[in-house]
């Protein structure tokens, strides 16, 4: 490649790396004459950020006849209160509520929860724990786990408290709207049931018939931008919908209706919850076996699919002897503190800039060959980050880690092969010779590394939601490097080379003359 070419070439690129960092990076900023309208949002601005950078939102799940030690204290200070002031005719009455309270409600050792002593609830057997209720609270706690776990977020936590309690935390990349119900609905631990109007249908009863004889399956289907539940019913369902077809009102009259009593529907049932309601035009198309329910706008897929684990899971699972009540759903600051973000992007910028100082430093002009191949490095990561993983994968400190990690791998190599030039250069070489024998001597290592680390990636692509979400982020960074080393920043060192007027001076090699040159 001529000279003149090769700066031409040079200069552009200088150009289009340094647009696209502003893109990707530069902060936000208000342009002149438009105080208050904010116009400039990079790339970086734009990741959801997981619980540790982010914050977000958890809840407490208390099985049926279990409270809290704040609550039990709570209730009880309420009912010592009452009897405070109560006054001498009514004081044995409140003193007697009181008592009775405290008698409803025992501790057991290793835990500050307060059990019910209802006999019917089972919970408790003198000063402990029923192994029905240890059984059945560890079959209830690892459905919910599971449920959480299909909504594959990649920063999520479910987590036994205090031994008989969970706490469920999401991160802020949620909506408080859609993690309140993702946090409502998958806590539902009951049985599912179908019923009319909200009423108990006796022949289903009757017959023992349950949700499962019913409904074969559910799932989610797109039409036109709406999204909305499709649900499959078995030879006995399809007969019970069309037996009561007649009795139940049109989706039409719901939706133009200010007297909800006058509606009547078939109401799938979780627990004590109506989730989903079926109308007499529910039927998709001529497939009478299929009914369509709950449409929503195709933004909002994510709550469908919380009521389309809620439903698989009851359908498969049936319902559980424990079920839990949902505590408030509650927010919380990032892990590391509500500045971690800005101290973390100021990090991260000032390891940027000494990698690419101590390149050049250690490599002279090469080194800016390393800075390109940095920055193109930033660049493409950060927008996979952005455009491939946002909206199912938060950007998490684990995420800035592997970034690094990268970026310094990157540099390494660059550097090694700079030294495997210099070497080449050493047993006399011309500077085109070294540096084509360079890039050849260590070509099949970097290949290998990058091999090794691309399978160590895929291999903790099958691991949980949290380090699936890493591995994916690391493989990014994995195929950037892979392209910087072997590809990209060879193609801009022969580029530069060409360009350069002293190609001695461009490696830093000593030796003054070369008939080759």
């Amino acid at each position: 490649m001529g000279k003149k070419k090769s700066v031409v070439l040079m200069t552009l690129l200088t150009i289009v790396i340094v647009v696209l960092c502003a893109l990707t990076a530069f902060p936000a900023f208000t342009l002149p004459g438009t105080e208050g309208v904010k116009k400039w949002n990079p790339v970086v601005l734009q990741y959801d950020l997981g619980a540790d950078l982010g914050g977000g939102y958890y809840a407490y799940y208390y099985p049926e006849g279990v409270i809290s030690e704040t609550e039990y204290n709570e209730n009880v200070s309420t009912l010592q209160e009452a009897v405070d002031n109560a006054t001498a005719d009514e004081k044995a009455k409140a003193e007697e509520e009181l008592n009775d309270y405290k008698d409803a409600y025992t501790q057991v050792k290793g835990s500050t929860l307060y059990f019910s002593t209802e006999e019917k609830l089972n919970i408790v057997d003198g000063d402990k724990l029923t192994d029905e209720f240890v059984k059945a609270f560890k079959a209830a706690s690892d459905e919910i786990a599971d449920r959480f776990a299909k909504k594959e977020y990649s920063d999520y936590r479910v987590a036994v408290v205090d031994g008989y309690s969970l706490k469920v935390q999401l991160p802020a990349s949620e909506d408080s709207q859609k993690a309140s119900a993702a946090l409502s609905y998958l806590s539902n631990t009951g049985e599912m049931t179908v019923k009319k109007g909200g009423e108990v249908i006796k022949e289903l009863e009757e017959e023992g018939a349950k949700a499962s004889d019913l409904i074969k399956s559910v799932s989610i289907a797109t039409r036109y931008k709406t999204a909305y539940l499709r649900i499959r019913l078995t030879a006995a369902g399809e007969a019970m919908f069309q037996g009561y077809k007649g009795e139940l009102s049109a989706s039409t009259d719901a939706s133009t209706s200010t007297d909800t009593s006058s509606i009547t529907t078939l109401d799938i049932v979780v627990g004590e919850e109506t989730v989903a309601q079926l109308y007499s035009d529910s039927v998709s198309g001529n497939d009478k076996k299929e009914l369509r329910a709950m449409f929503v706008d195709e933004v909002n897929r994510d709550y469908l699919e919380t009521i389309e684990i809620l439903f698989t899971s009851a359908l498969q699972k049936g319902g559980f002897e424990v079920t839990f009540e949902a505590d408030a759903v509650r927010s919380f600051e990032p892990v590391y503190g509500e500045n971690a973000l800005t101290l973390l992007f100021i990090a991260v910028g000032v390891t940027i800039v000494a990698v690419i100082a101590l390149a050049i430093v250690k490599m002279g002009r090469y080194g800016v060959v390393s800075l390109y191949a940095t920055l193109s490095y930033c660049i493409i990561t950060l927008i996979c980050f952005a455009f491939i993983t946002s909206g199912t994968f938060e950007v998490s400190l684990g995420t800035v880690l592997v970034f690094l990690v990268g970026l310094i791998l990157v540099n390494l190599l660059q550097y090694h092969i700079y030294n495997a030039i210099k070497a080449e250069f050493a047993l006399g070489k011309t500077v085109e010779s070294s540096v084509k024998g360079g890039y050849k001597k260590t070509l099949w290592g970097i290949i290998d590394i990058y091999a090794v680390l691309v399978l160590g990636a895929l291999a903790f692509l099958v691991a949980t939601a949290g380090i699936r979400t890493v591995a994916l982020q690391a493989l990014i960074c994995i195929i950037a490097g892979a392209f910087i080393n072997l590809l990209w920043a060879r193609a801009i060192n022969f580029t530069y080379l060409s360009a350069s007027k002293d190609k001695y001076k461009y490696y830093r090699f000593v030796r003054e003359d070369d008939d080759d040159e």
